[in-house]
């Protein structure tokens, strides 16, 4: 179900290769080429905008839901003012900023606990739990947060999922050289056909109430691995379905600038192929060498 040609194009005379890839399973495809520009790792101060604080920082006038507000010592979760789907919530950390480096276990888990509390509430037959982390990720706010939605209708990635024949995809990808290995119960690996930079995937067996304790750690080194190679902005979703096992993916963006472009262009909006610079099987062997 795995499949890869190249094509060649001569570019002022230098001849140069393209990767294509193409996943069955997922029924995708994506083209790896030589460096392009198209992942921005420069590192800015930025601050300025760190210290100024937000909505956030006060959660008094912040939404609440009819039995209120969810809370522990590391986190809150309330309604988003902007729903997604028919349940829609924010769970942001206290801390106002943040650093990739500085995301425990313990600190991703409080804040998890609270995303499955909300979702034991709300027995939604399709949930999500998302994460965008700084301003290239998508995220409106600097302060970090987390975002639960629940539907009775899938998304088009988890209508896609539905469709997988998960044990026979794993196997395969266990067999490859983009197998990282177990941290927990959760298989993790860096997909043949990814969905965006340094993509790792973690698939689980049980559900997110047994599990979220486990994926916290998995996201805990996920992070670690993507602050030393000086990334700080990524985005993480967690999928919840009957039909699919729980699993989430973990992709890279543009560092934060003060001044950024997005990492988004026709292919990935209009073709649903992402342009690569990197092969997943090297950012195996890097997040492998970084556990070592």
């Amino acid at each position: 179900m795995f499949q890869k040609w190249k094509e060649k194009a001569i570019v002022n005379g230098i001849e140069k290769e393209i990767e294509i890839r193409k996943d069955g399973y997922w029924e995708r495809r994506c083209r790896i080429i030589q460096r392009a520009g198209l992942e921005l790792t420069k590192e800015e101060d930025f601050s300025d905008l760190i210290n100024k604080e937000c909505i956030f920082c006060h959660p008094e006038k912040l939404a609440k839901f009819e039995f209120g507000m969810l809370e522990n010592n590391f986190a809150f979760l309330f309604p988003n003012i902007n729903p997604y789907a028919e349940y829609s919530s924010v769970c942001a950390f206290k801390k106002h900023f943040i650093m990739p480096n500085e995301f425990s276990a313990q600190l991703i888990q409080k804040n998890l606990e609270l995303c499955v509390e909300y979702i034991n509430k709300i027995k939604a037959k399709y949930v999500s739990i998302n994460w965008n982390y700084l301003m290239p990720s998508g995220a409106s706010i600097l302060h970090p947060h987390l975002q639960v939605v629940g539907s009775k209708y899938p998304t088009t990635y988890m209508e896609k999922a539905e469709k997988i024949e998960f044990e026979k995809y794993l196997e395969e990808e266990k067999r490859s050289k983009r197998y990282i290995g177990k941290i927990g119960n959760i298989e993790i690996f860096s997909p043949f056909v990814p969905f965006g930079f340094n993509e790792i995937v973690g698939i689980a067996k049980g559900n997110i109430f047994d599990e979220y304790k486990e994926i916290a750690k998995a996201i805990e080194k996920i992070i670690l691995f993507y602050a030393s190679i000086r990334r700080n902005s990524f985005n993480i979703c967690i999928y919840i379905g009957n039909k699919f096992p729980l699993h989430f993916r973990c992709i890279t963006r543009q560092n934060m600038v003060k001044y950024y472009r997005n990492d988004s262009m026709f292919f990935e909006r209009l073709h649903e192929e992402v342009i690569l610079e990197k092969r997943p099987e090297e950012v195996a062997k890097e997040f492998i060498l970084f556990q070592q």
